[in-house]
């Protein structure tokens, strides 16, 4: 059975060639792409997923709730931080969201994958229990997003007993 994965990046077109190109020629990955917190959402309602992988500079996407919390950001993308709210929203259950978060998703299916490397959010990425990071800088290999579903899958408790 395929690894199914999300990943939630804003410029996963530009890439997407390099970066899932393993992933695609491997064989053993149903990826989606959404490249913006609406569609992020719509997936995750709509498919349970092994990984989850977030930036933490997404756009808003048509959701009117996504578009409110960015422009009451200043909206700009390292601002708003809309994959650090996703976070939440998935783990915590954000009671102002207009649905619940799905079930199924727990820390151990999340991994961020981001340019932002600061003090305050590993602390926030703590407070959530995701414990998979891995921060974009130049010269990172090609498999970084086989390495990051890898080490996601990795945390995975061996039953439903332990979740």
């Amino acid at each position: 059975m395929k690894t199914k994965v999300l990943w939630v990046e804003d410029s996963a077109r530009l890439e997407l060639r390099n970066l899932t190109g393993p992933i695609y020629i491997s064989g053993e990955y149903d990826m989606n792409l959404a490249e913006d917190a609406t569609t992020a959402v719509r997936y995750l309602l709509t498919k349970e997923y092994d990984a989850v992988i977030l930036d933490m500079r997404l756009p808003p996407g048509i959701d009117d709730y996504w578009v409110k919390i960015y422009r009451d950001k200043g909206e700009d993308k390292a601002d708003a931080r809309l994959g650090l709210e996703l976070a939440d929203w998935l783990l915590n259950g954000r009671t102002d969201f207009p649905s619940k978060p799905p079930i199924w998703i727990k820390p151990y299916h999340v991994g961020v994958f981001t340019v932002e490397n600061d003090p305050t959010l590993h602390t926030k990425l703590e407070y959530l229990k995701i414990k998979v990071f891995e921060h974009k800088v130049a010269g990172l290999l090609d498999t970084i997003l086989v390495a990051i579903i890898n080490r996601i899958k990795a945390q995975k408790p061996e039953s439903k007993n332990g979740m």
